[in-house]
Protein backbone atom coordinates (compact mmCIF):
# COMPACT_ATOMS: atom_id res chain seq x y z
CA UNK A 1 0.00 0.00 0.00
CA UNK A 2 1.92 2.87 0.02
CA UNK A 3 2.54 4.86 -2.46
CA UNK A 4 5.47 4.57 -1.47
CA UNK A 5 3.14 3.26 0.36
CA UNK A 6 3.02 6.09 1.86
CA UNK A 7 5.99 5.45 3.25
CA UNK A 8 6.19 7.37 5.80
CA UNK A 9 8.53 5.77 8.66
CA UNK A 10 7.78 7.14 11.69
CA UNK A 11 7.59 7.15 15.22
CA UNK A 12 4.44 8.84 16.29
CA UNK A 13 5.12 11.25 18.71
CA UNK A 14 1.08 11.55 19.29
CA UNK A 15 -0.48 8.57 17.43
CA UNK A 16 0.81 6.99 14.71
CA UNK A 17 -0.21 7.79 11.32
CA UNK A 18 0.89 10.08 9.34
CA UNK A 19 0.90 9.21 5.15
CA UNK A 20 3.32 8.57 2.64
CA UNK A 21 4.06 11.63 0.83
CA UNK A 22 1.26 14.15 2.65
CA UNK A 23 -1.36 12.21 4.50
CA UNK A 24 -3.39 8.92 3.94
CA UNK A 25 -6.69 8.61 4.03
CA UNK A 26 -8.05 5.58 5.68
CA UNK A 27 -7.65 2.14 3.87
CA UNK A 28 -8.56 1.10 0.93
CA UNK A 29 -10.94 -1.64 -1.01
CA UNK A 30 -12.65 -4.64 2.05
CA UNK A 31 -13.52 -7.43 0.70
CA UNK A 32 -16.54 -8.62 2.17
CA UNK A 33 -17.42 -11.97 2.87
CA UNK A 34 -18.03 -13.43 -0.72
CA UNK A 35 -15.15 -14.99 -2.92
CA UNK A 36 -14.05 -12.53 -5.69
CA UNK A 37 -16.34 -11.48 -8.42
CA UNK A 38 -19.15 -13.18 -6.75
CA UNK A 39 -18.36 -16.84 -6.86
CA UNK A 40 -15.17 -18.87 -5.88
CA UNK A 41 -12.58 -16.89 -8.28
CA UNK A 42 -9.80 -18.55 -9.80
CA UNK A 43 -6.84 -16.28 -10.82
CA UNK A 44 -5.90 -15.70 -14.26
CA UNK A 45 -4.06 -18.63 -15.19
CA UNK A 46 -4.64 -21.07 -12.93
CA UNK A 47 -7.85 -22.53 -10.75
CA UNK A 48 -7.95 -20.99 -7.11
CA UNK A 49 -7.63 -23.57 -4.61
CA UNK A 50 -9.64 -22.22 -1.79
CA UNK A 51 -10.42 -19.26 -3.88
CA UNK A 52 -12.90 -17.71 -1.54
CA UNK A 53 -11.89 -13.59 -0.82
CA UNK A 54 -11.10 -13.40 2.34
CA UNK A 55 -13.87 -11.69 4.41
CA UNK A 56 -12.67 -8.30 5.30
CA UNK A 57 -9.41 -8.77 3.17
CA UNK A 58 -8.89 -5.56 2.41
CA UNK A 59 -6.08 -3.47 1.06
CA UNK A 60 -5.05 -0.39 2.43
CA UNK A 61 -2.64 1.62 0.90
CA UNK A 62 -0.22 4.10 1.91
CA UNK A 63 0.33 5.89 -0.58
CA UNK A 64 3.34 9.20 -1.06
CA UNK A 65 1.75 11.66 -2.81
CA UNK A 66 5.35 13.11 -4.57
CA UNK A 67 5.44 16.58 -3.82
CA UNK A 68 3.22 17.77 -1.29
CA UNK A 69 0.52 17.24 1.40
CA UNK A 70 -2.13 15.13 0.01
CA UNK A 71 -5.64 15.70 1.32
CA UNK A 72 -7.65 12.36 0.88
CA UNK A 73 -10.72 13.93 -0.91
CA UNK A 74 -13.59 11.70 1.74
CA UNK A 75 -11.12 11.21 4.93
CA UNK A 76 -10.12 13.78 7.57
CA UNK A 77 -6.09 15.03 6.76
CA UNK A 78 -3.55 13.07 9.05
CA UNK A 79 -2.47 16.13 10.99
CA UNK A 80 1.34 16.59 10.14
CA UNK A 81 0.99 14.34 7.69
CA UNK A 82 2.39 16.20 5.12
CA UNK A 83 4.82 19.09 3.67
CA UNK A 84 6.67 17.84 0.83
CA UNK A 85 10.67 17.85 1.35
CA UNK A 86 12.51 20.91 0.42
CA UNK A 87 14.17 18.97 -2.28
CA UNK A 88 11.36 18.17 -5.00
CA UNK A 89 8.69 15.32 -5.68
CA UNK A 90 10.58 12.94 -7.78
CA UNK A 91 13.96 14.00 -8.59
CA UNK A 92 15.46 11.69 -11.69
CA UNK A 93 19.23 10.78 -11.16
CA UNK A 94 18.97 8.25 -13.32
CA UNK A 95 15.72 7.05 -12.75
CA UNK A 96 15.19 7.25 -9.32
CA UNK A 97 12.74 8.53 -6.99
CA UNK A 98 14.26 11.43 -5.08
CA UNK A 99 14.06 10.68 -1.59
CA UNK A 100 13.51 14.52 -1.11
CA UNK A 101 10.04 13.72 -2.59
CA UNK A 102 7.20 13.71 0.12
CA UNK A 103 8.27 11.21 2.35
CA UNK A 104 5.71 9.18 4.44
CA UNK A 105 5.73 9.69 7.86
CA UNK A 106 5.04 7.23 9.68
CA UNK A 107 2.25 5.30 7.30
CA UNK A 108 -1.31 6.15 6.39
CA UNK A 109 -4.00 8.06 8.24
CA UNK A 110 -6.75 6.49 9.25
CA UNK A 111 -9.12 9.00 9.30
CA UNK A 112 -11.85 8.20 8.00
CA UNK A 113 -14.72 9.12 5.45
CA UNK A 114 -17.66 7.11 5.16
CA UNK A 115 -17.98 4.14 2.94
CA UNK A 116 -16.11 6.04 -0.28
CA UNK A 117 -16.86 3.62 -3.06
CA UNK A 118 -13.58 3.02 -4.96
CA UNK A 119 -11.53 4.82 -2.43
CA UNK A 120 -10.46 7.52 -4.91
CA UNK A 121 -9.13 9.84 -2.13
CA UNK A 122 -6.87 12.82 -3.96
CA UNK A 123 -3.19 11.38 -2.88
CA UNK A 124 -4.42 8.63 -0.50
CA UNK A 125 -7.40 6.04 0.35
CA UNK A 126 -10.64 7.06 1.07
CA UNK A 127 -12.00 4.73 3.81
CA UNK A 128 -14.37 2.12 2.86
CA UNK A 129 -12.88 0.97 -0.19
CA UNK A 130 -14.46 -0.84 -3.45
CA UNK A 131 -17.15 -2.85 -1.72
CA UNK A 132 -16.81 -6.77 -3.33
CA UNK A 133 -19.37 -7.31 -5.88
CA UNK A 134 -19.90 -10.78 -4.70
CA UNK A 135 -20.36 -9.75 -0.77
CA UNK A 136 -21.45 -7.61 1.56
CA UNK A 137 -20.16 -4.14 1.27
CA UNK A 138 -18.17 -2.12 3.89
CA UNK A 139 -20.28 -1.08 6.46
CA UNK A 140 -17.03 0.64 8.54
CA UNK A 141 -17.22 4.15 8.64
CA UNK A 142 -13.58 4.69 8.24
CA UNK A 143 -11.69 3.37 10.46
CA UNK A 144 -9.86 5.29 13.05
CA UNK A 145 -9.57 8.70 12.92
CA UNK A 146 -5.96 9.82 13.01
CA UNK A 147 -5.30 11.93 16.45
CA UNK A 148 -2.61 13.71 15.29
CA UNK A 149 -0.24 12.07 12.79
CA UNK A 150 2.58 14.07 14.47
CA UNK A 151 5.76 13.18 12.30
CA UNK A 152 7.72 10.83 14.33
CA UNK A 153 11.63 11.86 16.02
CA UNK A 154 13.06 9.18 13.52
CA UNK A 155 11.53 10.98 11.04
CA UNK A 156 11.26 10.00 7.38
CA UNK A 157 10.71 13.10 5.96
CA UNK A 158 13.95 14.11 4.23
CA UNK A 159 14.88 17.51 4.44
CA UNK A 160 17.20 17.62 1.93
CA UNK A 161 15.74 16.37 -0.68
CA UNK A 162 18.68 14.04 -1.84
CA UNK A 163 18.13 12.00 -4.63
CA UNK A 164 19.54 8.74 -4.20
CA UNK A 165 22.69 8.50 -6.74
CA UNK A 166 22.88 4.65 -6.30
CA UNK A 167 24.62 4.66 -2.70
CA UNK A 168 22.56 4.36 0.45
CA UNK A 169 20.60 1.01 0.17
CA UNK A 170 21.78 -2.21 1.17
CA UNK A 171 23.03 -4.07 -1.27
CA UNK A 172 22.69 -7.77 0.23
CA UNK A 173 20.78 -7.43 3.02
CA UNK A 174 21.46 -8.00 6.46
CA UNK A 175 23.56 -10.86 7.46
CA UNK A 176 22.44 -13.62 9.70
CA UNK A 177 22.27 -17.22 9.89
CA UNK A 178 19.11 -19.62 9.67
CA UNK A 179 18.41 -19.63 5.70
CA UNK A 180 17.04 -16.49 3.80
CA UNK A 181 15.47 -13.11 4.30
CA UNK A 182 11.61 -13.62 5.43
CA UNK A 183 10.52 -11.46 8.46
CA UNK A 184 10.31 -8.18 7.31
CA UNK A 185 8.62 -4.61 7.85
CA UNK A 186 6.75 -1.72 5.89
CA UNK A 187 9.32 1.51 5.93
CA UNK A 188 11.00 1.58 9.86
CA UNK A 189 13.87 3.74 10.40
CA UNK A 190 17.27 2.01 11.02
CA UNK A 191 16.46 2.11 15.26
CA UNK A 192 13.64 0.91 14.85
CA UNK A 193 14.65 -1.91 12.08
CA UNK A 194 17.43 -3.16 14.50
CA UNK A 195 15.43 -3.50 17.23
CA UNK A 196 12.96 -5.21 15.59
CA UNK A 197 15.95 -7.72 13.93
CA UNK A 198 13.86 -7.76 10.82
CA UNK A 199 16.01 -9.31 7.54
CA UNK A 200 14.24 -7.01 4.88
CA UNK A 201 12.53 -3.96 4.31
CA UNK A 202 11.27 -1.77 2.17
CA UNK A 203 9.79 2.08 1.58
CA UNK A 204 8.01 2.19 -1.67
CA UNK A 205 10.38 4.15 -2.94
CA UNK A 206 13.82 3.52 -5.55
CA UNK A 207 16.27 4.46 -2.78
CA UNK A 208 16.49 3.94 1.67
CA UNK A 209 15.83 7.46 3.23
CA UNK A 210 17.08 6.18 6.33
CA UNK A 211 20.06 3.55 5.61
CA UNK A 212 21.60 2.23 8.91
CA UNK A 213 25.62 2.85 8.81
CA UNK A 214 26.24 -0.86 7.37
CA UNK A 215 24.18 -2.73 5.44
CA UNK A 216 24.92 -5.50 7.59
CA UNK A 217 22.32 -3.88 10.04
CA UNK A 218 18.54 -3.19 9.84
CA UNK A 219 17.50 -5.93 6.63
CA UNK A 220 17.94 -5.24 3.25
CA UNK A 221 16.18 -2.59 1.37
CA UNK A 222 14.31 -4.07 -1.49
CA UNK A 223 13.58 -0.85 -3.76
CA UNK A 224 9.91 -0.45 -5.70
CA UNK A 225 8.97 1.21 -9.10
CA UNK A 226 5.52 2.68 -7.47
CA UNK A 227 4.00 3.81 -10.78
CA UNK A 228 4.01 7.55 -9.85
CA UNK A 229 3.03 9.32 -13.11
CA UNK A 230 5.87 10.81 -14.78
CA UNK A 231 9.30 8.60 -14.95
CA UNK A 232 7.87 5.54 -13.07
CA UNK A 233 5.16 5.20 -15.80
CA UNK A 234 8.08 5.92 -18.58
CA UNK A 235 8.92 3.11 -20.18
CA UNK A 236 13.06 4.71 -20.84
CA UNK A 237 12.92 5.84 -17.48
CA UNK A 238 12.08 2.76 -16.09
CA UNK A 239 15.50 1.06 -17.80
CA UNK A 240 17.55 3.38 -16.37
CA UNK A 241 16.29 2.98 -12.96
CA UNK A 242 16.39 -0.32 -12.95
CA UNK A 243 19.99 -0.60 -14.31
CA UNK A 244 20.67 1.56 -10.97
CA UNK A 245 19.17 -0.79 -8.35
CA UNK A 246 21.31 -3.96 -10.46
CA UNK A 247 24.65 -1.37 -9.96
CA UNK A 248 23.91 -0.46 -6.44
CA UNK A 249 23.66 -4.53 -5.94
CA UNK A 250 20.16 -5.06 -5.24
CA UNK A 251 18.79 -8.07 -5.63
CA UNK A 252 15.11 -7.36 -6.19
CA UNK A 253 12.43 -4.74 -7.12
CA UNK A 254 8.99 -4.36 -6.44
CA UNK A 255 6.84 -4.01 -9.12
CA UNK A 256 3.29 -1.08 -9.30
CA UNK A 257 1.62 -0.66 -5.87
CA UNK A 258 -1.49 -1.10 -6.02
CA UNK A 259 -2.40 -0.35 -9.57
CA UNK A 260 -6.32 -1.40 -9.58
CA UNK A 261 -6.91 1.70 -6.78
CA UNK A 262 -7.50 4.99 -8.02
CA UNK A 263 -5.79 6.17 -5.01
CA UNK A 264 -2.54 4.46 -5.39
CA UNK A 265 -0.62 4.01 -8.41
CA UNK A 266 -3.71 3.49 -10.45
CA UNK A 267 -2.42 1.88 -13.74
CA UNK A 268 -4.70 -0.01 -16.10
CA UNK A 269 -3.30 -3.83 -16.69
CA UNK A 270 -3.31 -3.12 -20.13
CA UNK A 271 -0.72 0.25 -19.52
CA UNK A 272 1.18 -1.99 -17.57
CA UNK A 273 1.64 -4.48 -19.67
CA UNK A 274 3.04 -2.21 -21.94
CA UNK A 275 5.53 -0.85 -19.41
CA UNK A 276 6.37 -4.12 -18.08
CA UNK A 277 8.77 -4.91 -20.63
CA UNK A 278 11.35 -1.87 -18.53
CA UNK A 279 11.66 -4.35 -16.02
CA UNK A 280 13.41 -6.95 -17.73
CA UNK A 281 16.58 -6.61 -16.55
CA UNK A 282 18.36 -10.43 -15.90
CA UNK A 283 20.43 -9.35 -13.28
CA UNK A 284 17.53 -8.54 -11.30
CA UNK A 285 14.44 -10.73 -9.90
CA UNK A 286 10.98 -8.60 -10.34
CA UNK A 287 8.04 -8.75 -8.24
CA UNK A 288 4.98 -8.40 -9.72
CA UNK A 289 2.41 -5.58 -8.84
CA UNK A 290 0.52 -5.87 -5.91
CA UNK A 291 -2.88 -5.20 -6.01
CA UNK A 292 -5.99 -4.49 -3.39
CA UNK A 293 -7.45 -7.65 -1.63
CA UNK A 294 -10.66 -7.56 -3.13
CA UNK A 295 -12.91 -7.73 -6.43
CA UNK A 296 -11.01 -4.61 -8.02
CA UNK A 297 -7.57 -6.09 -7.77
CA UNK A 298 -8.83 -9.94 -8.56
CA UNK A 299 -9.92 -8.38 -12.24
CA UNK A 300 -6.74 -6.53 -12.82
CA UNK A 301 -4.63 -9.78 -11.87
CA UNK A 302 -7.14 -11.39 -14.07
CA UNK A 303 -5.89 -9.51 -17.19
CA UNK A 304 -2.20 -9.07 -16.22
CA UNK A 305 -1.51 -12.63 -15.65
CA UNK A 306 -2.78 -14.40 -18.74
CA UNK A 307 -0.77 -12.18 -20.78
CA UNK A 308 2.58 -12.56 -18.60
CA UNK A 309 1.72 -16.66 -18.43
CA UNK A 310 1.71 -16.55 -22.21
CA UNK A 311 3.83 -14.73 -23.09
CA UNK A 312 6.89 -16.35 -25.32
CA UNK A 313 9.06 -13.54 -25.91
CA UNK A 314 10.39 -13.74 -22.46
CA UNK A 315 9.84 -9.69 -21.75
CA UNK A 316 7.00 -10.04 -19.75
CA UNK A 317 8.95 -11.19 -16.41
CA UNK A 318 7.71 -11.95 -13.25
CA UNK A 319 9.55 -13.85 -10.88
CA UNK A 320 7.62 -13.56 -7.80
CA UNK A 321 4.46 -12.56 -6.91
CA UNK A 322 3.27 -9.42 -4.55
CA UNK A 323 0.44 -9.16 -2.78
CA UNK A 324 -1.43 -7.68 -0.37
CA UNK A 325 -3.73 -8.07 2.93
CA UNK A 326 -5.78 -6.38 5.41
CA UNK A 327 -8.07 -7.58 7.94
CA UNK A 328 -11.53 -5.40 7.79
CA UNK A 329 -14.66 -6.48 8.71
CA UNK A 330 -14.75 -7.92 12.57
CA UNK A 331 -13.28 -11.00 13.18
CA UNK A 332 -11.10 -11.24 10.26
CA UNK A 333 -7.80 -10.79 11.94
CA UNK A 334 -8.96 -14.29 13.78
CA UNK A 335 -6.54 -16.24 15.95
CA UNK A 336 -6.32 -18.85 13.14
CA UNK A 337 -5.63 -16.50 10.16
CA UNK A 338 -8.21 -18.30 8.37
CA UNK A 339 -9.48 -15.53 6.43
CA UNK A 340 -5.73 -14.83 5.49
CA UNK A 341 -4.99 -17.76 4.22
CA UNK A 342 -8.09 -18.24 2.04
CA UNK A 343 -6.75 -15.24 -0.04
CA UNK A 344 -2.92 -16.64 0.19
CA UNK A 345 -4.67 -19.97 -1.63
CA UNK A 346 -6.08 -17.64 -4.13
CA UNK A 347 -2.78 -16.03 -4.43
CA UNK A 348 -1.40 -19.64 -5.11
CA UNK A 349 -3.47 -20.20 -7.65
CA UNK A 350 -1.93 -18.30 -10.03
CA UNK A 351 -0.70 -20.07 -12.50
CA UNK A 352 3.47 -20.59 -12.83
CA UNK A 353 4.08 -21.90 -9.22
CA UNK A 354 6.16 -18.46 -8.25
CA UNK A 355 7.25 -17.81 -4.95
CA UNK A 356 4.60 -15.20 -2.77
CA UNK A 357 5.75 -12.18 -0.64
CA UNK A 358 2.85 -10.72 1.39
CA UNK A 359 4.54 -7.40 1.49
CA UNK A 360 1.66 -5.47 3.33
CA UNK A 361 -0.11 -7.23 6.09
CA UNK A 362 -2.10 -5.33 9.10
CA UNK A 363 -5.55 -5.27 11.17
CA UNK A 364 -7.76 -2.44 10.20
CA UNK A 365 -10.95 -1.22 10.91
CA UNK A 366 -13.18 -3.79 12.95
CA UNK A 367 -11.19 -6.75 12.05
CA UNK A 368 -9.30 -6.98 15.52
CA UNK A 369 -11.12 -5.11 17.94
CA UNK A 370 -8.10 -2.49 18.17
CA UNK A 371 -6.90 -4.70 20.74
CA UNK A 372 -3.36 -5.74 20.65
CA UNK A 373 -3.88 -9.22 22.06
CA UNK A 374 -6.30 -9.93 19.40
CA UNK A 375 -3.93 -8.62 16.86
CA UNK A 376 -0.67 -10.43 18.64
CA UNK A 377 -2.90 -13.59 18.19
CA UNK A 378 -3.33 -13.45 14.50
CA UNK A 379 0.29 -12.57 14.20
CA UNK A 380 1.04 -15.87 15.49
CA UNK A 381 -1.62 -17.87 13.87
CA UNK A 382 -0.62 -16.66 10.70
CA UNK A 383 3.18 -16.99 10.97
CA UNK A 384 1.96 -20.67 12.19
CA UNK A 385 -0.04 -21.17 9.02
CA UNK A 386 2.99 -19.57 6.74
CA UNK A 387 4.39 -22.50 7.61
CA UNK A 388 2.14 -24.88 5.91
CA UNK A 389 2.64 -22.77 2.59
CA UNK A 390 6.18 -22.87 1.11
CA UNK A 391 6.03 -20.55 -1.59
CA UNK A 392 5.31 -17.72 1.05
CA UNK A 393 9.10 -16.70 1.08
CA UNK A 394 8.72 -13.32 3.17
CA UNK A 395 6.01 -10.94 4.98
CA UNK A 396 6.07 -7.86 6.00
CA UNK A 397 3.76 -6.18 8.47
CA UNK A 398 2.51 -2.98 8.22
CA UNK A 399 2.97 -1.27 11.81
CA UNK A 400 1.42 2.51 10.76
CA UNK A 401 -2.16 1.96 11.41
CA UNK A 402 -2.54 2.75 15.05
CA UNK A 403 -1.08 2.28 18.07
CA UNK A 404 -2.86 -0.94 18.45
CA UNK A 405 -0.85 -2.18 15.50
CA UNK A 406 2.71 -0.30 16.42
CA UNK A 407 5.85 -2.71 16.31
CA UNK A 408 7.53 0.76 17.94
CA UNK A 409 7.61 2.82 20.71
CA UNK A 410 8.27 6.93 19.83
CA UNK A 411 11.81 5.97 20.83
CA UNK A 412 12.25 3.66 18.75
CA UNK A 413 12.33 0.66 21.58
CA UNK A 414 9.76 -2.03 21.09
CA UNK A 415 5.78 -2.40 22.16
CA UNK A 416 4.74 -5.11 23.39
CA UNK A 417 3.59 -6.22 20.27
CA UNK A 418 6.70 -5.13 18.73
CA UNK A 419 8.57 -7.68 20.92
CA UNK A 420 6.51 -10.52 20.32
CA UNK A 421 7.16 -9.85 16.49
CA UNK A 422 10.89 -9.44 17.02
CA UNK A 423 10.73 -12.82 18.79
CA UNK A 424 9.64 -14.57 15.27
CA UNK A 425 12.43 -16.40 12.83
CA UNK A 426 13.61 -13.45 10.70
CA UNK A 427 15.30 -16.38 8.42
CA UNK A 428 13.74 -19.04 6.72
Amino acid sequence: MKSRRAVGLLFTLGSVITACSGSESNPGSQTAGASALGGSSSLAGGASSGGALATGGQSTPSNPTTGGSANATGGSNAAGGGPAATGGALANTGGLASTGGANATGGKANGGATNSVGGSATGGKAAGGTPSTGGASATGTGGIKATGGASSTGGSKPTGGAASTGGTASAGGSTGTGGKPYRGVANSPCTARTNLGVSWYYNWMQAANEPCSSPSIGGEFVPMIWGHTGAEQTASSIVTSIATFVTRGNKYVLGFNEPDNTGQANITAAAALTLWPSFNNPSILVGSPATQANTSGTAWQNIFWPAVNANTAGNLRSDFIAFHWYGWNAGSCDAKAATLEAYLKQIEGIAGNRPIWLTEWGCLNNSDSNDPAVTQAHIAGAVAMFAKHPRLERYAWYPWADTAHNLNNTDGSLSALGQYYASLPAYR
